[in-house]
């Protein structure tokens, strides 16, 4: 009999998420930004943001390839764009997990940097590790050439979008 080895547990830490298989206008959103079909906002275009190249609610990768127009220090990758690319990520990662009628805002953002990113090819992966209906926790790794360059953390606080009696009537 062949074994098969389950999938990793998704943390247990994570309350408040839209269900894996639920479409959300968020999720609808994630899905258009990396089809093309909707349509960057202003800020993207200008900061140079590249798309989610692959997601699952509360996980999102981007390969992407960082160019030499990213460098101030000749040859390593300008650290503030980066902390720029950790707060859209996480937004990214948001959008992927989050139900409808619930928004975010950056409330505290962390970058620590192992190695110094360079141009080239770069791996983002960010992962949800900690949610409840108020607060959310992300985590967003670099890795480049293999080694792990940049681990930053970003919190997250989550509020309603939607008054809870939208859509009701008098009656």
């Amino acid at each position: 009999m062949l074994e098969t080895t389950p999938p990793p547990a998704r943390p247990t830490r994570l309350r408040g998420l839209a269900p894996a298989g639920a479409h959300t206008s968020g999720r609808g959103m994630l899905a258009g930004l990396a089809d093309g079909t909707v349509p960057d906002p202003p800020a993207a275009h200008t900061l140079a943001l590249p798309h989610a190249t692959s997601w699952l609610p509360g996980l999102v990768t981007c390969e992407t390839t960082f160019g030499e127009e990213l460098t101030l220090t000749p040859g390593v990758v300008f650290g503030g764009w980066i902390a720029c690319l950790v707060d859209h990520f996480a937004g990214l990662v948001m959008l992927s997990a989050l139900p409808d009628g619930s928004g975010f805002l950056t409330a505290n953002l962390s970058v620590d940097y192992h190695a110094p990113l360079v141009p080239g090819p770069v791996r983002v992966e960010t992962e949800l590790i900690s949610c409840s209906t108020r607060r959310a926790v992300a985590e967003v790794r670099f890795v480049q050439d293999g080694t792990r360059a940049c681990t930053a953390t970003v919190e997250q606080v989550i509020h309603r979008t939607v008054p809870a009696a939208a859509g009701r009537t008098a009656g």
